[in-house]
């Protein structure tokens, strides 16, 4: 796991795209930009989300609910980065009561 609280939005970028190339890329992702669609570049498909959320959810310590499942957070390197960073300011929010 990465030292969250170190880690800033770009670094989660690195690590998210690294993982995209490495695992559905197969090493080449010189032509996928950040803010493409992962689906419909075919980077992705519904095994491969319901890997990348195992991912993200080992190596960023985040709970990723069922309802989370959306394209608006996961079709993109971007919108992935996006919903991590939100759902670490969420964590590391002092617990109201």
């Amino acid at each position: 796991m990465h030292a969250i609280t170190a880690l800033i939005p770009e670094q989660i970028t690195a690590v998210v795209r690294d993982y995209i190339v490495d695992n559905f890329l197969f090493g080449d992702g010189g032509g996928l930009s950040n803010s493409e669609s992962l689906l419909e570049a075919g980077a992705l498909d519904s095994t491969g989300v319901i890997e990348l959320v195992g991912f993200l959810e080992e190596n960023f310590g985040i709970p990723i609910r069922d309802e989370d499942l959306v394209p608006e957070h996961f079709d993109g390197i971007d919108r992935i980065t996006r919903f991590v960073v939100a759902r670490l300011r969420d964590r590391s929010a002092p617990v109201q009561g």
